[in-house]
């Protein structure tokens, strides 16, 4: 993996060569040039410097200075998200070169620091400066130029409360306000020397980097490291004697140096992180091996926009652009940006990426799950599954109660979390659905992002189907007279027979599945009128499904839930269901007499039946039974115009 993302850093650099500096941030705060008069001299005469300098909240546009500013701060950022790779023993200074000063506010008035006011941090400068141009510089023109700069700093810092800046007052009037004592204690004040080019600062940061990227050099008897230095890059792993299981004992990336890396690499690896840190990659990340023009190309189009793309919009962009049907041959890498840098999710080859399904995925709406406009019914319309994000933006969000994809509706896009923590309180279906989306959701992520055709099979999807709708009966009400009534529990059954067969790597030629429901609705209306008789297990689940909805129909409890039908879910047996039916019917047979015909018939197909079966294969059709209309209410026209 470390070699895969050495080598895309690298050729990503040589295609873009501005990259490093796309999407950069300077922090919040006040921003100071310093260009000296008398260029790497200093006789303590006044004036020998002059300023430039401007204020970054944080929210507004980039303009003018602070563009400049931005791409020269990135080469004194020290390494990684904690203070142990700083050249200040404070801690205080946060920069890492010696052409850059940047610290906090509140350094100020730290009560730990001596001094009063700037000379808290002045009082660090000869540390720290010392420190910067030992390790970064090997000019001594270069050397006398930052000791120029350092005394620069700090009489800019003696006057650095008569830095104005115009602020709009409620009158309308404008008052100059000073931007040190008005800005927050958490914004930065950084100091850059403008006298030298923008190669200098980044020489110097590859001099500091090439030192303090590794963990471990000691095997290396050289102290003056190059960039052929081999050492123990702190990418992604520490060296804590305490913790013994986070050092690599047994890497063997290179022949003889138990895992450690070149110089030049780590300084790769620090860019890579760089560019995840200015949201310049998209995540996922695919590499593509030998085809670097691609990788460009999905690099380019990922960043055409102000905003960030979705990689789902990535990737249809690409196979637009292309006219590709298939993305073969990459790693992809999902990757998540902490307080701690950057964390691997998942890293996988990828052979062939299918961004269209092939099949012709219908989810039919077999259940007739519908809306009332204006006290007439409408049926909700097919959905149409084409491409692998439509089954994760309708099927994955379905499944798992907009819990694992999320739609945002008024932005018209969605939100997935396939790896990173899940709050239960938060996941509707409670403790059932949050264990499911546990289970399944890197199942899920296999099957989309990676097109492996086996992460699920058709036994993993009856389970999460089953248990999707079980998290629906254990906690919806039923908002209506009719048990049926119930559109999230029928968008769940009609993906769940729809798309059987996507996942039945089996049998290729069984029949479609969606297509048993219509079928098994056609054969209940003709058992209700005496003319056929139940022939298969299947007719008994179904035909029980519909008794069961239409006795719990008959409740007249308040509050009624769907956990009324856990007691017949909970049946292993169809001996035992048929028994648990009975006595609901004894209970409710004072409520059944007008619809007797239909009903008695129906309900004597299921008491009868001597199938004697396992009812775990059976439940996804017992529960189409229940939410499909019950066809005791069909009108003996309905059921004359349905047959014909």
């Amino acid at each position: 993996m470390i070699r895969e993302i050495i080598n895309f850093t690298n050729d990503l650099i040589e295609d873009i060569p501005d990259i490093m500096e796309w999407k950069v941030q300077p922090n919040s705060g006040l921003h100071i040039f310093i260009e000296l008069n008398r260029e790497g001299k200093w006789d303590n005469k006044s004036p020998q410097w002059k300023i430039d300098y401007a204020f970054y909240d944080g929210k507004t546009e980039l303009t003018g200075l602070l563009i400049e500013f931005s791409k020269l701060e990135m080469y004194g950022n020290r390494i990684g998200t904690t203070m142990n790779k700083v050249l200040d023993k404070k801690k205080q200074i946060f920069s890492c070169s010696p052409y850059i000063l940047n610290f906090k506010k509140k350094s100020f008035s730290n009560d730990k620091l001596e001094g009063i006011g700037c000379t808290k941090i002045t009082n660090l400068f000869p540390f720290y400066f010392e420190n910067a141009r030992q390790i970064c510089l090997t000019e001594e023109s270069d050397i006398q130029l930052s000791k120029a700069y350092e005394q620069a700093c700090i009489q800019v810092l003696q006057q650095i409360s008569n830095f104005m800046i115009p602020q709009n007052q409620k009158d309308g009037s404008i008052i100059q306000t000073s931007i040190f004592n008005s800005m927050k204690d958490d914004f930065f004040v950084s100091m850059y020397l403008k006298n030298i080019p923008i190669d200098k600062y980044k020489e110097a940061h590859e001099n500091y980097l090439r030192q303090k990227l590794f963990n471990d050099n000691s095997h290396n008897n050289d102290k003056n490291i190059t960039n052929e230095t081999y050492g123990l890059s702190n990418f992604l792993n520490g060296l804590n004697s305490k913790k013994p299981f986070l050092e690599h004992k047994s890497a063997t990336m290179y022949k003889g140096v138990g895992g450690r890396i070149t110089a030049q690499d780590a300084i790769a690896l620090n860019n890579f992180e760089l560019l995840i840190s200015n949201k310049v990659l998209p995540n996922p990340l695919p590499v593509i091996i030998d085809k670097k023009e691609i990788n460009k190309e999905i690099i380019s189009l990922f960043n055409q926009d102000q905003e960030p793309i979705s990689y789902r919009l990535l990737l249809a962009k690409i196979f637009k652009k292309t006219n590709e049907k298939y993305l073969s041959d990459y790693y992809l890498i999902n990757y998540s940006k902490t307080t701690k840098g950057v964390k691997i999710n998942d890293f996988d080859f990828v052979p062939l990426f299918r961004f269209y399904i092939e099949k012709n995925n219908i989810i039919q709406n077999v259940t007739d799950a519908g809306i009332v406009k204006n006290k007439i019914f409408e049926s909700l319309p097919n959905d149409k599954i084409e491409s692998i994000f439509d089954f994760e933006r309708i099927v994955v969000r379905e499944i798992f109660n907009n819990s694992l994809v999320k739609i945002k509706e008024k932005e018209n896009t969605y939100t997935t979390n396939y790896f990173g923590d899940i709050d239960p309180t938060y996941v509707r279906g409670g403790d059932t659905m949050y264990q499911q989306i546990m289970k399944y959701r890197k199942a899920f992520y296999d099957f989309i992002y990676k097109s492996k055709q086996n992460a699920i099979d058709t036994i993993m999807f009856n389970d999460m189907m089953y248990n999707s709708i079980l998290s629906n009966i254990e906690i919806d009400k039923i908002e209506t007279k009719y048990l049926s009534w119930n559109n999230t529990i029928k968008k769940k059954i009609n993906i769940w027979f729809s798309l059987y067969n996507l996942f039945n790597n089996n049998n290729k030629n069984e029949i479609i599945m969606a297509s048993k429901v219509t079928d098994l609705m056609s054969k209940m209306r003709s058992v209700a009128k005496g003319e056929s008789n139940f022939e298969t297990p299947e007719d008994f689940a179904f035909g029980a499904g519909q008794i069961v909805s239409y006795l719990i129909d008959r409740s007249v409890a308040t509050n009624k839930t769907y956990s009324m039908l856990e007691p017949y879910l909970q049946k292993n047996k169809s001996d035992q269901l048929q028994d648990a039916i009975a006595q609901t019917i004894a209970i409710y047979k004072h409520d059944i007499s007008v619809y007797k015909g239909k009903f008695e018939r129906l309900a004597s197909q299921v008491l009868t039946d001597d199938c004697n079966v396992e009812m775990k294969p059976l439940l996804k059709y017992f529960l189409a039974g229940c939410f499909c209309t019950c066809v005791i209410y069909d009108s003996e026209k309905k059921q004359d115009d349905n047959n014909n």
